[in-house]
């Protein structure tokens, strides 16, 4: 398997690129504790295979609104079609991270289809023994943080 800082800077690089691609919006890095935990969107995706996880998407209702606004074209999809949009969002990042991943570690892994929670926060364990990343990012009053604990399957991910 490649070194685990190489898998490690996958998503970082990942979400700014996206994000800048599918909405506009030029994120910066900064510190978990400059953001909210109030107030927030959440969607959720999984993967399975080689590379398993579980990803959460944290955004303010501003960083919602600049990607909604970005990937609509300017102003706002209708109100019923917003969570299609964010879990597109969520989708096309995600998918770059894995495919990264199986790039580099030459393995297989899938994703779930994204889960829209709203404000409503899901709760999925946190497992002591995987990996842990923690994303923040901002862009004028906005941020969106990812969490992204994730461990590798011994068997290869033979089951995906």
């Amino acid at each position: 398997m490649e070194d685990i800082r190489d898998i490690l800077r996958i998503p970082g690089r990942e979400v700014m690129a996206v994000t800048k691609i599918l909405a506009g919006v030029d994120l910066e890095k900064i510190d978990s504790k400059q953001c909210r935990d109030s107030d927030i969107i959440t969607v959720m995706i999984h993967t399975r295979g080689f590379f398993l996880a579980n990803i959460r998407c944290e955004m303010n209702h501003d960083m919602y609104r600049q990607i909604l606004s970005g990937m609509y074209g300017g102003g706002m999809p209708p109100e019923e079609e917003r969570a299609l949009y964010i879990n597109e969002y969520m989708n096309v990042v995600c998918g770059r991270i894995v495919s990264k991943v199986n790039t580099l570690t030459d393995s297989v892994s899938k994703l779930s289809v994204p889960e829209y929670f709203g404000e409503n926060d899901p709760d999925y364990g946190r497992d002591e023994q995987a990996y842990h990343i923690m994303l923040v990012y901002r862009n004028g009053q906005g941020f969106v943080r990812f969490i992204i604990q994730f461990e590798f399957q011994q068997n290869g991910g033979d089951d995906v």
